[in-house]
């Protein structure tokens, strides 16, 4: 080897190491923001390990977090309850966490938003979500589809958005709260509810989108990543059940009737988890809705956790507590 090409590979050597040098302490400078709102995450894998069982856990995207009251069918039933609700563009990332904090007696209610059953990718995660989710527990890199392919490209999204924070923070003078809104992480309550939205004025109706929920199918890993659950739930003595997310009105209609049907059809014939949600409860009121289809405002999580109480009394799921 000449000596400038020996030059050449020492200087490429000293910047690509300068480079590592720099990005690592960025890392360690920008710490994660302790309000955002994936830092309510953290809570609720704490009550996730600290909780004695027999218990309830409540699992899917933001229609969990912030349209079941955890707290009241704690109440209600005499029996603690968990909601590891939170967004839908975790995908099934945080049903596989929960696997590692399943216990004997354990009752799970999985209401997965629609797009994930629709849709691969959605399944699988959006790289910002799941970069945001993560940087608040490295060891969450396990949880990922593929970790050794998806986890460099994730932390380079993570890089990103640890500097635009920081940039954020000082255009705002050092609070984020213009940024963040309502999603705080310090609004999650002692359950793993999320109450951040329970006091605020719901948007215009006009104003939340009003797309179908579904498409003409549904794709099939989802299923079978949903058996694989079921099965290894089952082995450590746990039960598993479906509920439908929040679903409005609106958004129904524009789905169309047999579309609904299809769909839970199609859960009851392609996966072995009982569904609790009767179809006539699925879609709700447009003026129960906070800001989203999925997004429940206060009148109308009190009503759907209701019914998700009642459904239970009826099965016998969960017996009430003498």
């Amino acid at each position: 080897m000449s000596l400038q090409l020996r030059k050449f590979f020492i200087s490429l050597l000293q910047v690509a190491l300068l480079a590592g040098i720099m990005v690592g302490i960025v890392f360690l400078a920008i710490r994660p923001d302790p309000e955002n709102y994936f830092a309510g995450s953290l809570l609720q894998v704490e009550l996730l390990e600290k909780t004695p069982s027999p218990r309830i856990i409540l699992i899917g995207g933001s229609n969990v977090a912030f349209g079941l009251d955890a707290e009241l069918m704690q109440q209600t039933l005499g029996i603690p309850v968990i909601n590891d609700g939170l967004h839908a563009g975790l995908g099934v990332a945080p049903l596989r966490e929960l696997e590692d904090y399943i216990r004997a007696g354990d009752v799970i209610i999985i209401s997965l938003e629609y797009s994930i059953f629709i849709n691969k990718s959605a399944m699988e995660g959006d790289p910002s979500v799941l970069s945001d989710w993560i940087e608040y527990s490295a060891r969450r890199t396990k949880y990922l589809t593929n970790p050794w392919i998806e986890t460099p490209g994730l932390y380079a999204t993570m890089l990103q958005r640890k500097v635009n924070r920081q940039l954020n923070s000082f255009l705002f003078g050092g609070s984020l709260s213009e940024v963040r809104k309502i999603f705080s992480g310090s609004k999650f309550d002692a359950n793993g509810d999320f109450i951040g939205h329970l006091k605020r004025k719901s948007l215009a109706r006009v104003k939340i989108i009003s797309a179908p929920y579904l498409g003409t199918s549904t794709q099939e890993e989802i299923f079978a990543f949903l058996e694989d659950f079921q099965r290894t739930a089952q082995e450590l003595g746990a039960r598993v059940y479906f509920e439908a997310p929040a679903s409005r009105n609106t958004n129904c209609r524009a789905t169309g009737e047999k579309r609904m049907e299809d769909f839970y059809r199609a859960i009851e014939k392609k996966s072995s988890i009982p569904v609790l949600t009767p179809l006539k409860q699925a879609c709700m009121a447009d003026k129960y809705f906070y800001d989203t289809p999925y997004h429940l405002n206060a009148e109308g999580r009190s009503i759907k956790t209701k019914h998700l109480i009642e459904n239970l009394l009826k099965l016998n799921v969960v017996p009430m507590q003498q």
